[in-house]
């Protein structure tokens, strides 16, 4: 268990100093672009929100893991409901209420709601005695629908889908049938289907993904072609640390595409470390899940936020080298993004939560033994 622990470390470390690294350097093509910002900002901003999500992770795996299932229904599950309410009646930035502001400070709550969701479904399946169409597909469709109907009218269509990813992937892994799986995908293209017949979503969010599938250049694709122009610039090794160009034309390369900055400046080694992280901190994760958890809910858990992880660096990068549309999914543990950062510490705390207790519950069997 020491070895799981020393590598999840060693994976994570990598990813927290490459952010903080690539965000300063990002942070100073923003400070030449725009008149009052300064590129220590981005970093300070960073610092103080991992700071607070580790000492929120601290907490957490000082506390019980099976203390956080037991409150899945009664605390975790109607607070994600209530907050992402009280975010539609705060003011807008740049159109969408996506955030609870209170003076400076400002949370996105849609980006709590996967580690809370990801907490309900795996108490939820965790707990499941019979497994058939209503128990593993209708259920949790229900549980899901208010939390990802509440942040699709944000609006916030990309983290809606990581919603329903998040819950699909649950579903697989707590155990639904195959013939129910082609259900459920056949449902997610029904509702988008529906969604945009009805003019739900949003004409940007059409652009998107029409001009994404219409043509690979031209004025629509400028941030992705930009993204690639910086990748490819990068070479094998890089131009070197603060060393890159088209960051300067990269409109968010602190968050979005901050995986071209990485490439731009480290190259295509510096992209292959990154990339063997994630797969090895993937990796132990789902391994930690399966050997180190003794309840099935924390199981389910820990590979669910394995997968979660999986999920949104795999869209982040795809974006990145163009094969997806753009979509504002930030690069997990290394993109500039408070919220981001802070919920993923957090759920990352309750990883180690659920380790610890179920290591400490095998010694205590053994003693008795």
């Amino acid at each position: 268990m020491k070895r799981t622990y020393l590598l999840l470390a060693l994976y994570s470390s990598v990813f927290i100093i490459f952010g903080f690294v690539f965000i300063y350097s990002a942070g100073i093509s923003m400070e030449a672009r725009h008149p009052g910002v300064t590129a220590s900002e981005f970093l300070e901003r960073q610092l103080i929100a991992f700071a607070i999500g580790l000492a929120g992770a601290v907490i957490i795996i000082y506390m019980k893991g099976s203390w956080h299932f037991k409150r899945a229904f009664t605390v975790y599950y109607p607070l994600t409901l209530i907050l992402l309410v009280a975010v539609l009646f705060f003011p807008d930035r740049g159109g969408s209420n996506r955030w609870i502001e209170i003076g400076s400070f400002s949370l996105q709550i849609s980006e709590f709601s996967k580690i809370s969701l990801l907490i309900v479904l795996a108490r939820y399946f965790g707990g499941l005695k019979k497994r058939n169409l209503v128990t593993t597909f209708l259920i949790p469709l229900g549980i899901l629908a208010p939390i990802a109907m509440l942040v699709f009218i944000e609006p916030d269509l990309s983290t809606t889908g990581i919603l329903v990813a998040i819950t699909l992937v649950m579903m697989i892994i707590g155990g639904i049938k195959l013939r129910y799986i082609a259900l459920a995908l056949i449902f997610v293209v029904i509702l988008v289907l529906v969604l945009y017949s009805g003019g739900f979503i949003e004409d940007y969010q059409i652009q998107r993904i029409t001009s994404f599938l219409s043509s690979i250049t031209g004025e629509e694709h400028e941030q992705v072609s930009y993204s690639l122009m910086a990748i490819s610039s990068g070479g094998l090794t890089g131009k070197g640390l603060g060393m890159g160009l088209v960051k300067y034309y990269l409109p968010v390369s602190y968050s979005d595409f901050i995986f071209a900055v990485i490439g731009e400046e480290l190259g295509l080694l510096g992209l292959l470390l990154l990339m063997f992280a994630y797969v090895g901190f993937i990796r132990e994760l789902i391994v930690a899940g399966l050997k180190g958890s003794t309840a099935l809910e924390g199981k389910l858990y820990i590979v669910g936020f394995a997968l979660y992880v999986m999920i949104q660096a795999t869209i982040n990068i795809a974006v990145n080298l163009g094969l997806f549309p753009p979509t504002g999914v930030t690069l997990p543990f290394v993109s500039a993004g408070g919220s981001s950062i802070m919920s993923l510490m957090i759920g990352y705390g309750l990883v180690f939560s659920i380790l610890i207790e179920s290591n400490e519950e095998r010694e205590r069997e053994d003693e008795e033994a």
